[in-house]
């Protein structure tokens, strides 16, 4: 079954995304292009050709630099569970991990309008995975 709205956002980590590729290319250094270095994850992975996506801004006040939001969704016939699958590797691979001190901050901050179910959402994160 394929969902034309499906799409996840996933924070995931510049120095991790680095770190593979520096593994997947045998190499000792790199730019540091955060894009570049994606495309090569997503390339080695074998899912390039099935997901677009789109890397969204860092806002001034992130809690880290190193993480980077980036919204994905599926190419053409690419079935929901395939593409839970697929999300979950990249997530596996180079997901952000925020220090435990960060979690415990979200952890007591108020419900957002959207959480809370007051607001509409921008960009669905992560249905159906």
């Amino acid at each position: 079954m394929r969902s034309a709205s499906l799409s996840c956002g996933l924070d995931l980590s510049k120095s991790r995304a680095h770190d593979a590729v520096l593994g997947i290319l045998r190499a000792y250094k790199l730019t540091g292009n955060f894009h570049v270095n994606l495309e090569i994850v997503l390339k080695d992975i074998g899912v390039f050709d099935k997901v677009t996506y789109q890397i969204e801004r860092n806002p001034k006040l992130s809690c880290s630099q190193d993480c980077r939001h980036v919204v994905f969704k599926p190419n053409g016939n690419v079935p929901n569970d395939m593409f839970g699958e697929i999300i979950k590797s990249i997530k596996a691979r180079i997901g952000f991990d925020a220090p435990w001190w960060i979690r415990l901050f979200r952890w007591r901050l108020p419900l957002s309008p959207v959480v809370a179910g007051t607001s509409p959402a921008r960009t669905p994160v992560c249905e159906g995975v």
